[in-house]
């Protein structure tokens, strides 16, 4: 129970900052000697931080609900046209996610079973925000099509264990011309549909968490206290990327551990 509550933390701690939570959950798993069922620890504490990102940004998902409503009985003139498109965007760099992760969903389990590759991945979220610079000043309710479809790649690379899914997307909300702060309020947004959907996918893997004692006590215990997650977006977190991940490469082992590779 009381290494759930240590994944729990890592989780809610890092999944919203560009430091890759799903890396330094696997590094924390490592380091106590955590067998991994399959993603089936990462799945149940990334539904956990869904529930918290909902909390945090219930007005804008309120006026994104509203806006779809509004595609089925109002006309386009409507006060709610912007919440409305953007609402049907987010849709579709979610569906750009999903196709992609569905597509390569076993190339990329297997990628979480190197820590040095992960640590590889994580140095490169480093180099990513280091270079990312603020270029453009269009709010989120006028994104295009264009940016749904680069934002849903972005997210779709960030399957990759060590590469941050709020870096990348925020990275590539800049790049198409957004804010940062825009950039960053949009990460999240586009996040709940998506980690949501992650997590559930994730969920495959219950049998294989039962075999090796995972009940759902202890399943409901990492996910509550992942609900509790730092909400502050840190640019000077690409420094935390590196130095993690130097130390990685340096402390752990190049394989996993013999339990995790039983998985």
């Amino acid at each position: 129970m009381l290494e759930m509550v240590i994944l729990g933390l890592v989780q809610g701690l890092t999944e919203f900052l560009p430091v890759s939570s799903t890396a330094h959950l696997i590094f924390a798993e490592s380091f106590l000697g955590i067998p991994r069922p399959g993603i089936l620890l990462e799945a149940v504490l990334h539904l956990g931080t869904v529930v918290a990102a909902i909390v945090l940004f219930r007005d804008d998902i309120r006026r994104l609900l509203s806006g779809w409503w509004s595609t089925f009985d109002h006309p386009p003139g409507d006060v709610r046209t912007a919440y409305r498109r953007l609402a049907w965007l987010i849709l579709l760099a979610t569906a750009v996610t999903a196709a992609i992760g569905l597509l390569f969903a076993d190339q990329f389990e297997r990628m979480y079973g190197s820590l040095r590759g992960v640590a590889v991945q994580l140095m490169l979220t480093g180099v990513i925000l280091l270079f990312t610079r603020e270029r453009g000043t269009r709010q989120i309710t006028e994104m295009r099509v264009s940016d749904a479809a680069v934002l849903g790649l972005t997210q779709a690379i960030s399957i990759i264990p060590g590469i941050s899914r709020s870096g990348a997307t925020i990275a590539g909300g800049i790049w198409v011309g957004l804010r940062r702060d825009e950039a960053a309020r949009l990460s999240f947004l586009i996040a709940i549909p998506s980690v949501a959907g992650a997590g559930l996918f994730g969920l495959k893997d219950l049998q294989a968490g039962a075999a090796l004692g995972y009940g759902p006590s202890q399943l409901a215990v990492g996910c509550a206290v992942s609900r509790y997650p730092s909400s502050r977006e840190s640019w000077r977190s690409n420094g935390c990327c590196l130095g993690f991940a130097a130390v990685d490469w340096v402390c752990l082992p190049r394989t996993v551990s013999s339990s995790a590779r039983a998985c």
